[in-house]
């Protein structure tokens, strides 16, 4: 019993600092559906064959857009499918006139993922002649 009681304390005493870590995110915002007449530019955060959200540089949360047959996608005028849009490009969606929650058109903008940021290398301490 005393092995299962230490076991049980070092397990608990080694995920506190994930779960401190987990609580320190701040949490997302939930996508809001479009209600907007204008076209939405910005970020894909979310994409699939009847769904897309987009963040707008500065936006708290993230437009979505109902995706169907009838929403073109293009790329430089060229005719593409929802499902060659990936995560992280840039694109401008336009609401239907009819019914602003689903994007007639999907404009790709730029088609590349932005890459990490590394972080910046330690530099040798001053002073050190090696």
């Amino acid at each position: 019993m005393k092995k299962i009681t230490t076991a049980l304390t070092v397990l608990l005493a080694l995920s506190l600092p994930l779960m401190a870590q987990e609580a320190n995110k701040p949490a997302k915002k939930p996508a809001v559906p479009n209600t907007s007449t204008s076209p939405t530019e910005g970020r894909v955060g979310y994409v699939s064959e009847k769904k897309i959200t987009v963040k707008a540089k500065g936006a708290e949360a993230s437009t979505a857009f109902q995706v169907d047959a009838e929403t073109k996608v293009t790329l430089h005028g060229e005719s593409k499918t929802v499902a060659e849009i990936k995560k992280g490009w840039i694109v401008k969606a336009t609401p239907r006139s009819s019914d602003v929650g689903t994007a007639a058109t999907i404009e790709i903008i730029k088609a590349e993922v932005p890459a990490k940021k590394d972080p910046k290398p330690e530099s040798a301490p001053s002073g050190s002649n090696e």
